[in-house]
């Protein structure tokens, strides 16, 4: 059996192509979700076209989305006894060669690994081997990173840098990109649309910027009188709640502040986009697909999608910032044509393996 872990809808979104493939080969699933983002991941799930998931370890804290330690503390106290209290049937329903796929770099990635050791099962983390090399940034997904590069059985590496740093473990295996870009193309979005309103995407949401109130209200006024067009700001819960004071007086015709939206919408509002600012891995990921001018705004990144090319990495100087915004269309690159699609080989691997059956 083939089981799904995860708990954030961005995790969704990237697992969600590979769970289409295995439904139309007429290969069974599981899905197991944390709801470390609770409110939100069940809500995304049928626009996504994933079913209901089959086990749900834990839903937050008290409904909540994980806001800091000790709602971390509290939801895997949750998990734990989930994972103890079903320990003999799960294993007894699920057999012995079975596997926990998980993705990315959240907590709930280390979560679907060591519950795979719990239950004694293989584990396959799909976006393995990337690497900022700095433990510290981004925090504390780089840590999350090295920890399930230690517990999985089977690697996807997207990229050769990736499998580099992966280098002596068995079970590597080149995806030749991200599932993300298959989220994408499976929706077909048109890139570059014109438009009588051009609009810059503005999406910061990790912790370790939300928690830093002086530089958030320093971004935020440099992309306000650096950007050329208007703003469309996405926020999700947590980012609404952190940034609740400085976004109070933006002004409302320069900046439309949008919620959390179905990942479908989200890929067609970048690709009509004029420009990206964003501190989300993920999103550089896709403007790297798409060609789409991209500033991350992050100390450091673990992918080198784009960079070089319409990305470019703000290391948080807001000078590189403004650099950018003065000359984002010089970044623009035309679409990515790909030729192996990743979710294809995540699914080919696992039925190679035997875990379909």
């Amino acid at each position: 059996m083939i089981v799904f872990c995860y708990g954030t809808t961005a995790e969704a979104i990237k697992l969600a192509p590979v769970m289409h493939r295995l439904t139309r080969r007429g290969v069974p699933f599981q899905q197991w979700v944390t709801l470390q983002q609770a409110g939100t991941v069940l809500d995304a799930l049928p626009a996504l076209g994933i079913p209901e998931p089959d086990q749900i370890l834990a839903v937050g804290r008290s409904g909540r989305p994980l806001a800091g330690s000790v709602d971390v503390v509290v939801w895997l106290a949750q998990i734990a006894r989930w994972a103890v209290r079903n320990r003999r049937s799960l294993r007894r329903s699920l057999g012995k060669h079975s596997v926990v796929v998980v993705h990315g770099d959240t907590m709930t990635s280390v979560v679907g690994a060591v519950l795979a050791k719990f239950f004694r099962l293989d584990s396959a983390h799909v976006e393995a081997g990337l690497r900022s090399g700095d433990w510290r940034n981004p925090f504390p997904e780089e840590l999350d990173r090295r920890i399930v590069g230690r517990l999985a059985t089977v690697h996807y590496a997207p990229n050769d840098l990736a499998a580099g740093h992966l280098r002596g473990r068995r079970n590597v295996v080149m995806t030749q990109g991200n599932t993300v870009v298959d989220a994408v193309l499976d929706g077909a979005h048109e890139v570059g649309a014109a438009s009588d309103d051009p609009y810059g995407v503005l999406l910061l949401h990790r912790f370790e910027f939300l928690g830093n109130e002086t530089f958030v209200r320093e971004t935020l006024a440099r992309v306000l009188d650096g950007s050329p067009h208007r703003l469309v700001m996405v926020v999700d819960d947590l980012a609404r709640h952190a940034l609740r004071d400085a976004v109070t007086g933006l002004p409302p015709d320069k900046v439309t502040i949008v919620d959390k939206m179905p990942h479908s919408e989200f890929s067609a509002l970048l690709a009509g986009a004029a420009f990206v600012v964003t501190d989300s891995g993920g999103v550089q990921e896709e403007t790297a697909l798409l060609g789409i001018p991209a500033l991350i705004h992050r100390r450091a990144t673990e992918r080198n999608d784009g960079l070089g090319a319409n990305v470019l990495l703000s290391e948080w100087k807001l000078d590189t910032m403004d650099r950018f915004l003065r000359d984002f269309e010089s970044y623009r690159r035309e679409p990515l044509t790909l030729v192996v699609s990743p979710s294809d080989a995540v699914v080919d691997d696992l039925v190679s393996r035997g875990y379909g059956n």
